[in-house]
C-alpha cells in the first residue's frame, strides 16, 4: 500500500463508506464534512471509483477499488462521464462557458495535487445556472452498470436557489445516481440537506503521516515538513500551501505567524512554545517584532468581529476565515483586551533586550493560561 492510498482507506470514514458498499446499503446522499485539505476529495473520487470498479479489492475486510481498471483510471485522472463536479465560481463568471472554464481549471488543479486547497481572492458560490445544468444532464441517458456521481464542493458557498434545487434533486434522486457533498460543517448547509444526507465525518490527519507525504511528495527538507506538519492543524492542503509559497518569505512568515496564533487556541500550551521554538530564529528580535505585531491585530479582528459579526471590519482580511473561526472563544471583550494589553507587555520587555526565547515562554503560557481562564 503506497503513502497516499494509507491515508484514504486505513481511515475511519473509509472503513464507514466501505462497509456500506458491502452490506449494499449505500445512501443517496452523503455529506462528506471536515477540515479542507484533510482528504474529503480523495474520499470522494475513491468512493466513486469504488462504485465503478471493474475488479474492487478486498483488503483486511475493507473493499476499495483497484485503480488499475479503465473505470478507475479515468475516475482518479478526473476524466469520468459519470463523475460530475461542482466548485464554486466568482459571480460575474456564472454564465455556463464562464462557469465551466473556472470549473476546469479547479479539476487540473485537483488532478496535479488532490490535498490542493482550492481557493480564490474573489467572493464565490455555487450559482442557480451550475445547479440547473446538471439536474439536466442527469435526465440523459447513461451507460448501464454504471453510478453516476455528482460532487459539490464546498457546499457552504451554495446559496438561496441553488440550494432549494439541491435538495429538489435530494428528495428525487436519479436512478443510479449518488450525491456527496463537501463541506466544512454540516452546520453551514440547510437543515433540510442535512437531514436527507449521511455524514460522514473526515477527521484531520496526523502530523507524521503528512510529514512522510511532504518528503514523499513534495520539495520539502526534513525541517520544512516537520515544520507545516505541526502548524497546519491536520490539513495536508494547508502544508503543501505554506510549502509553496515558502520561497515568498512575507506572505509565507504570515501565513506562519498566523497559525502560530491559531494553535494557541487548539493546542496544548506546550505544543504551541515548541513551535514557536522551532520557526523562529531565537536570536532575530525583528523576526519576533513581526510575529506579536501580527497577533496584536489579529486579537483586534478576533475581538471585534466577536462582538460585531460584521466581516468588513476585519483589517487582515487574507486571515478572514481564520479570524471567523477563532471568534468563537471570545464570548466577551474582556478576553481580546487581556490578550492585547499581554502581547503589549511583551513587546515592551523585548525592546529592553530581555531573552527573547523566556518572554516568548512566558507571553505563551500566559495567553494559553487566559484563553482557559474564559473557557471555565
Amino acid at each position: 500500500m503506497n503513502h497516499l492510498d494509507k491515508l484514504i482507506y486505513t481511515s475511519k470514514a473509509w472503513n464507514i463508506l466501505s462497509g456500506a458498499y458491502k452490506q449494499k446499503k449505500t445512501s443517496s446522499t452523503y455529506l462528506l464534512y471536515g477540515k479542507e485539505g484533510s482528504g474529503r476529495w480523495l474520499h470522494a473520487i475513491a468512493f466513486t471509483a469504488l462504485f465503478n470498479c471493474e475488479d474492487v479489492k478486498e483488503v483486511d475486510s475493507v473493499f476499495r477499488p483497484c485503480g488499475s481498471c479503465r473505470n478507475c483510471m479515468n475516475i482518479f485522472n478526473l476524466n469520468f462521464d459519470a463523475l460530475k463536479i461542482v466548485v464554486p465560481i466568482p459571480p460575474h463568471e456564472n454564465k455556463l462557458d464562464k462557469a465551466i472554464d473556472f470549473t476546469l481549471e479547479a479539476i487540473q488543479t485537483k488532478k496535479a495535487e488532490p490535498f490542493a486547497l482550492l481557493t480564490s481572492a474573489k467572493t464565490t458560490n455555487i450559482p442557480i445556472s451550475l445547479a440547473r445544468e446538471i439536474k439536466k444532464s442527469l435526465a440523459l441517458r447513461h451507460d448501464k452498470g454504471q453510478i453516476r456521481v455528482v460532487l459539490f464542493y464546498k457546499m457552504e458557498q451554495m446559496r438561496g436557489a441553488s440550494a432549494d434545487a439541491l435538495l429538489k434533486m435530494i428528495e428525487e434522486p436519479p436512478e443510479d445516481t449518488v450525491i456527496i457533498l463537501i463541506a466544512d460543517k454540516p452546520d453551514s448547509l440547510l437543515p433540510t440537506i442535512q437531514s436527507r444526507s449521511q455524514k460522514i465525518k473526515i477527521p484531520r490527519l496526523a502530523s507524521e503521516d503528512m510529514k512522510e507525504y511532504l518528503l514523499e511528495n513534495g520539495d520539502a527538507t526534513e525541517h520544512l515538513a516537520s515544520l507545516f506538519s505541526k502548524i497546519s492543524e491536520g490539513s495536508l492542503g494547508q502544508a503543501i500551501a505554506m510549502l509553496e509559497s515558502h520561497g515568498d518569505d512575507e506572505n509565507n512568515q504570515r501565513a506562519i505567524f498566523c497559525m502560530l496564533f491559531k494553535s494557541l487556541f487548539h493546542d496544548s500550551g506546550a505544543d504551541t512554545l515548541s513551535q514557536m521554538n522551532e520557526y523562529l530564529t531565537l536570536r532575530d528580535r525583528s523576526e519576533t517584532f513581526a510575529m506579536l505585531n501580527l497577533w496584536q491585530m489579529l486579537v483586534r479582528d478576533v475581538g471585534n468581529f466577536a462582538v460585531t459579526r460584521d466581516e468588513n471590519e476585519i483589517f487582515n482580511i487574507d486571515f478572514s476565515a481564520d479570524i471567523q473561526q477563532i471568534a468563537g472563544y471570545f464570548h466577551s471583550s474582556e478576553l481580546a483586551l487581556q490578550m492585547a494589553e499581554t502581547i503589549k507587555i511583551t513587546l515592551a520587555d523585548l525592546e529592553r533586550n530581555v531573552h527573547i526565547q523566556g518572554a516568548l515562554m512566558a507571553l505563551g503560557l500566559k495567553l494559553k493560561a487566559q484563553i482557559s481562564s474564559m473557557q471555565n
